[in-house]
């Protein structure tokens, strides 16, 4: 037999006759130390799963979109394009943008009530604004949740398109052209009282142009991704 320790030849025996080295204790060694790395293996595979089970959702694949998706989806960005203000001073709205503005008043004035809730005046004035875009943010976190592309992109959409909507609100603070809901006064515009509020009469037009300008590029952004997630599809299929 040759020893482990020095790879001296010698017939069989109970230890090494060069260096003494006792071969029994020396495989107990070894066999203790596979024990170990085989229990820290063990460990770590199941801290593995452990680590990714904080947002599992996250390492499900995206589901497909389809080809008569992205045209619906494609056609709605068209729409937004042509027809959503390519201002923050307007003086009345298209068609289009005057249904897509009428559903999202519905959740405008539910949350003023919603925010009222929580008792403070001032979260009860910014309440509508908020939950205009907070609505669309949750649909679009089902979505995201659901790895739902075509979902996502529509939800996104909405949100963006909600940007632009405040943002018109918010320049019209200082010029009151716009009509308000049942003809109230303009006591109850909710952006001249929030800037009356917070004396931002200094920065109220630079305010809505950066909640325009981040609508428009949030909405060219969705229809980039979409198109992108279309075309890999397509090339799969």
């Amino acid at each position: 037999m040759i020893c482990p320790k020095c790879q001296f030849e010698q017939p069989d025996a109970k230890s090494c006759a060069h260096c003494g080295l006792i071969f029994a204790k020396y495989q107990a060694s070894l066999d203790r130390q596979d024990t170990i790395s085989n229990k820290n293996n063990i460990e770590i595979e199941e801290k593995s799963p452990t680590e990714k089970t904080w947002f599992p959702f996250l390492t499900r694949p995206w589901k497909p979109v389809t080809t008569p998706a992205f045209i619906f989806l494609s056609l709605l960005f068209l729409l937004h394009i042509i027809f959503f203000p390519k201002t923050t001073l307007i003086e009345g709205w298209s068609v289009f943008t005057g249904m897509v503005h009428n559903v999202n008043l519905v959740f405008h004035e539910a949350g003023h009530a919603l925010f009222a809730v929580f008792g403070n005046d001032t979260l009860a004035i910014l309440g509508g604004s908020l939950n205009q875009c907070l609505i669309p943010f949750v649909v679009f976190a089902s979505f995201f949740h659901q790895r739902d592309r075509t979902g996502t992109a529509f939800a996104l959409l909405w949100f963006f398109g909600n940007f632009i909507d405040v943002s018109i609100y918010m320049a019209d603070g200082r010029f009151l052209k716009l009509p308000l809901i049942g003809g109230l006064d303009l006591e109850a515009h909710d952006w001249r009282n929030l800037f009356n509020r917070f004396d931002l009469w200094g920065v109220d037009q630079g305010l809505s142009k950066i909640m325009f300008y981040l609508g428009w590029a949030g909405i060219f952004l969705t229809w980039a991704w979409l198109y992108k997630s279309w075309q890999a599809t397509h090339k799969k299929g």
